[in-house]
């Protein structure tokens, strides 16, 4: 086997900074989305919680505080491009840093084996009655805003969100058969890089279908029929659905989700 050419080496590094390059800035764009969603949420549900003056008084104050935040942004915009104009050298180590950011980034031992594709749901274990989209579902859900999560913690939460235990084993088969990938040196705040999931292997849930229109409706515009009313009995919607167990939100708590057993 002989040594790549020194072009072969260069077109290869050229395609691993593209390719990490990518890598951070769906990383980075995804992690500044949900700080955006997180902010808004909480921003809109502090504001919901009061109505009249106090509503006008808490609207008042994010204006104020947007205003602020505005012109706090701007100086600091006009103040790096006065020193980069001023030192246009910083641009050099920035430009490095970014570099070996992307190198370390497509790092295939980082990236761990390509996606395969989703494996069946399984078999036994909390999973095995739900489909894979609501696997999918359920594990986002979890997520919350952390871009990567340890699977230890991702049984932890699983099992406080279901009311079902979840051990290591569980969680992996979930994420594989959600179309995931569990990966090692994934890191979270406060913790030791461990085996995990990055969000950004999983694949987003299916579009959910409409539901079917309810027979015996009348729609607005439209008279209802003249003939007497024939008792079709049908069973409950939950029972053609099948033996799936429904996810729900909890009312008590938004954070927590419920699986209710199928009747």
């Amino acid at each position: 086997m002989t040594a790549p050419t020194s072009a072969q080496w260069l077109r290869a590094a050229a395609a691993r900074i593209v390719t990490g390059s990518q890598i951070l800035a769906r990383e980075r764009t995804r992690r500044l989305a949900g700080w955006v969603r997180s902010v808004w949420r909480r921003t809109m549900s502090w504001l919901g919680e009061a109505s009249g003056i106090a509503w006008a008084l808490r609207l008042a104050v994010l204006l104020a505080a947007a205003w602020v935040l505005r012109k706090i942004g701007v100086a600091l915009a006009a103040g790096v491009a006065r020193r980069l104009e001023a030192s246009p050298w910083l641009m050099w180590p920035a430009l490095a840093l970014w570099l070996i950011a992307a190198w370390r980034a497509a790092d295939p031992k980082r990236r761990g084996p390509a996606p395969a594709a989703a494996e069946p749901v399984p078999e036994d274990g909390p999973a095995a009655e739900l489909t894979t989209d609501e696997i999918r579902a359920l594990l986002i859900r979890v997520f919350g805003l952390d871009p990567q999560v340890h699977i230890t913690v991702l049984a932890e939460r699983l099992t406080e969100a279901t009311g079902r235990p979840w051990s290591t084993a569980d969680v992996r088969a979930a994420v594989g058969a959600a179309g995931g990938r569990v990966d090692t040196g994934v890191r979270m705040p406060g913790l030791n890089p461990s085996t995990g999931v990055r969000r950004s292997t999983l694949p987003d849930p299916s579009p959910a279908t409409p539901p079917a229109p309810v027979e015996g409706v009348v729609v607005a515009g439209q008279e209802p029929s003249k003939g007497p009313a024939t008792a079709t009995p049908t069973g409950p919607a939950t029972a053609a659905a099948g033996k799936r167990p429904d996810i729900v939100q909890d009312p008590n708590n938004p954070h927590h989700w419920l699986v209710k057993e199928p009747a």
